[in-house]
């Protein structure tokens, strides 16, 4: 990628730096924000690297008494789950996976208060592979160093500007990377999630991560999350019952049916709170008629067309559709005359019963 790249800069130019020699041009650059009320962390492990970016960031505009400089991840989880963070500098030169993992408990609520941290990577290596890791782990920024104060004060800009609004899919929660005809053709599109960076340098109230808004965003998430699950479920039950009509005799493929276990497993997960009771008898008629799956070496098309009407039936509940409901009760129903049926058969009989819906 180039220097222009929205994601990942690499720079030589050390003349930026050189502070007694910065021009008033260069000084307004570096001062378009007041970053001054700006809580940042700063993770460096290494001594001589962890000064070089202090004195960054200080030249950047961050104040040093709003700079919690952290050398070891256990205290870097402690700084994110106080929630008192505006913005993360994380350097992942020495555990670059260990880093990769805290991004992706932050974006995915599992640590700390605010999964929508602005987050920016510093890497002294510039590994492409690395580089997308930390971007599928949802970081909003990837810097490779060396970088000049300016271009770097710039990155910070673009983040207070332009941030990018996230998108949630089946195992990603992040900036929206996709190509714009792919992003315009989403039906559920993006999310424009608080931004503690703009608000502390912007006094954008509409950016403040507070915890209202952060409630809010939070539930739009999960809902986002759960449509993109029973998609899923949907496309992969309409495949195994297409494959299971093909081929009645071969089994199904493990790594299908392992998808399937923690589609339903996960949906299962997110709808727990839902106080509807057509949403209850749905997950719990979808538990059982996929346990019925379970240890068979042979599973009928039929099975699976009645797992995807179950898809369909949540997929519609989710739209709001009005006859949402007449179509739980209809796959419910068809549900449990299945399980009985299969239940008086015994485990050796390789019959189903036919569904009809």
């Amino acid at each position: 990628m180039t220097s222009k790249s929205s994601e990942i800069i690499r720079l030589s130019d050390h003349t930026a730096i050189a502070g007694g020699r910065r021009s008033a041009a260069q000084q307004s650059i570096f001062r378009r924000h007041d970053l001054s009320e700006v809580d940042l962390a700063l993770f460096n492990e290494v001594i001589g690297t962890r000064a070089v970016l202090s004195d960054s960031m200080r030249g950047i505009g961050f104040r040093p008494f709003r700079t919690n400089v952290v050398n070891a991840l256990d205290g870097l989880r402690v700084a994110v789950r106080r929630g008192d963070i505006d913005m993360l500098v994380l350097e992942a030169n020495q555990q670059p996976r260990d880093v990769y993992n805290l991004v992706h408990e932050i974006r995915n609520g599992k640590l700390g208060p605010n999964p929508f941290l602005v987050i920016s990577i510093v890497t002294w290596r510039a590994d492409k592979g690395l580089i997308q890791a930390f971007l599928k782990a949802g970081a909003d920024d990837v810097v490779v160093m060396p970088a000049s104060i300016s271009f770097a004060s710039g990155r910070v800009d673009n983040l207070i500007d332009n941030r990018r609004e996230f998108v949630v899919t089946t195992s990603y929660v992040g900036p929206d990377r996709r190509l714009r005809s792919r992003a315009m053709a989403d039906e559920l599109g993006t999310i424009l999630v608080p931004n503690g960076l703009r608000y502390k340098a912007t006094g954008d109230e509409s950016a403040n991560p507070n915890g209202a808004r952060l409630q809010r965003i939070n539930r739009v998430v999960q809902e986002h999350r759960l449509r993109r699950l029973t998609l899923r479920l949907e496309s992969l039950t309409g495949q195994l019952e297409y494959a299971a009509a093909e081929q009645p005799d071969a089994p199904p493929q493990s790594a299908c049916m392992s998808e399937l276990s923690d589609l339903i497993s996960r949906i299962t997960s997110l709808t727990k709170d839902d106080g509807r009771m057509t949403v209850s008898e749905l997950i719990t008629s979808l538990g059982a008629v996929q346990a019925a799956t379970e240890g068979r070496q042979q599973v009928h098309s039929d099975i699976f067309a009645l797992l995807k009407v179950h898809s369909q039936a949540l997929l519609a509940m989710q739209r709001g559709d009005k006859e949402a409901a007449d179509l739980v009760v209809r796959a419910v129903r068809t549900a449990a005359n299945v399980v009985d049926e299969r239940t008086r058969q015994g485990s050796g009989d390789e019959e189903d019963v036919a569904i009809r819906i």
